[in-house]
């Protein structure tokens, strides 16, 4: 086992593999009394085209979803709930775009809680009946996303950001998508990307690591499993250009919402890397439109806002940078939020605040169980690795390259989205 010390935050990261190649990440806390498990697959919603050799494959939108939902089924009439709720313990599971994740919480029973996770995710079961009876409940999952402004909002903005990434479609798929996947479908997922060489463990809490450990490993040395065929993910050429500048929407709000995002090409920022990208565009972005910023105690002393919130993330070759507003004036709003992108700034004293606020929110997270497990999981997905010396990215900061940072920010293709009421 070796052990990952998070450099200056006194917090060690086990790991582990177990011989089928399922890497097994820990986190003790003993100042709780309770786990959190993750199995997580690197497989999501936008992983509808892939290949294997020369053979090319396609699946219908909301796949990945859809399998999610399934795997919860281990017989005609059995479900992993009913097992998990005799021992007391709460499970979940959920889709992204790049991954699923399924997950276990409890106080108790951590060899059965543990065991049965990668039994149940671990072992196929489709059927024709069992797929036509999650259809029925998937549609209207799908129903109930289409009537929450802010799903409807995200993806609207997503149709205007991208040309042919598959983030322009829910999830979920739509309801003729979910109505077009087959048990056929979901066993290629199932079959291709469902491999110890495609998935990962995350457990974080209070237990022994070398217990767990050999728990999982006995629990793996059991199984046989197929010989991973390595399926290459498919995705279109993204253009750099944003779909389409703008769009007017409506939605059940009371309050109209506006969003204003800016796509960049992640090779302007040149030899930084991405966490380094991501950490200097949300100081920036902070610093700019955060909680603190100027601009947003002057609009809402002003009243012109009721919200104000944003992010960045890279999305493949891209920087995505959106500021989300909530008014009763959107034009007016947007056309402050893109003055103000064009006149970013910060300065020294204010960064250095900002890599401190960073370093107090990480030490705080250390007492959320969830929270760490989801930093883990955050790292291995985005970065191929645990962030060990994130301390040390912080504090190397420097005003010369956040002011680089700034202006290769303003130079993004940017679009917006405007969602009003509906008219009664």
């Amino acid at each position: 086992m070796k052990k990952i010390e998070l450099k200056k935050f006194n917090e060690v990261i086990y790991y582990d593999e177990c011989s089928n190649g399922l890497p097994i990440y820990m986190w003790v806390n003993e100042r709780v009394s309770s786990f959190y498990a993750t199995l997580s697959v690197k497989y999501g919603s936008v992983d509808t085209k892939f290949k294997v050799k020369n053979k090319k494959y396609s699946v219908p939108n909301g796949t990945a979803h859809f399998l999610e939902h399934v795997k919860f089924n281990e017989g005609e009439d059995k479900t992993a709930h009913e097992y998990f709720n005799k021992l007391g313990s709460s499970i979940n599971a959920f889709t992204t775009f790049n991954y699923t994740s399924y997950e276990v919480y409890s106080s108790n029973n951590i060899k059965e809680n543990i065991e049965h996770l990668l039994d149940y995710v671990e072992t196929p079961y489709f059927t024709k009946k069992l797929v036509n009876k999650e259809s029925g409940i998937i549609k209207e999952e799908v129903k109930m996303g289409k009537n929450n402004p802010s799903q409807v909002l995200l993806y609207a903005l997503n149709n205007i950001i991208y040309h042919t990434n598959n983030r322009k479609y829910y999830i979920t798929g739509n309801e003729e998508d979910v109505a077009s996947i087959t048990d056929e479908d979901l066993k290629l997922v199932y079959d291709l990307f469902y491999h110890t060489s495609n998935m990962f463990m995350v457990i974080t809490g209070n237990f022994n690591p070398y217990e767990v450990a050999s728990i999982i490993k006995e629990n793996q040395n059991k199984k046989e499993f197929n010989k991973y065929l390595n399926p290459i993910k498919i995705y279109d050429k993204e253009d750099v250009s944003v779909y389409k500048k703008e769009e007017e929407i409506t939605g059940n709000i009371s309050i109209p919402k506006v969003k204003i995002a800016y796509k960049i090409d992640k090779k302007k920022f040149k030899e930084l890397s991405d966490i380094e990208i991501l950490l200097y565009t949300r100081i920036i972005l902070n610093a700019n439109f955060g909680t603190t910023s100027d601009l947003r105690e002057e609009l809402l002393e002003k009243e012109l806002i009721t919200a104000l919130s944003n992010n960045a993330s890279i999305v493949d070759d891209f920087v995505i940078l959106v500021v989300t507003a909530e008014t009763k004036y959107p034009s007016e709003i947007k056309n402050i939020i893109c003055d103000k992108m064009n006149n970013l700034s910060i300065n020294r004293k204010l960064l250095e605040r900002k890599v401190k606020t960073n370093i107090a929110d990480m030490i705080y997270g250390f007492d959320d169980i969830e929270y760490i497990n989801t930093m883990i999981q955050d790292n291995i997905l985005s970065y191929n690795r645990i962030v060990d010396d994130l301390y040390d990215i912080l504090t190397s900061l420097n005003i010369n390259t956040a002011n680089n940072v700034l202006n290769i920010m303003k130079s993004g293709n940017s679009c917006s989205i405007i969602m009003r009421g509906n008219e009664k």
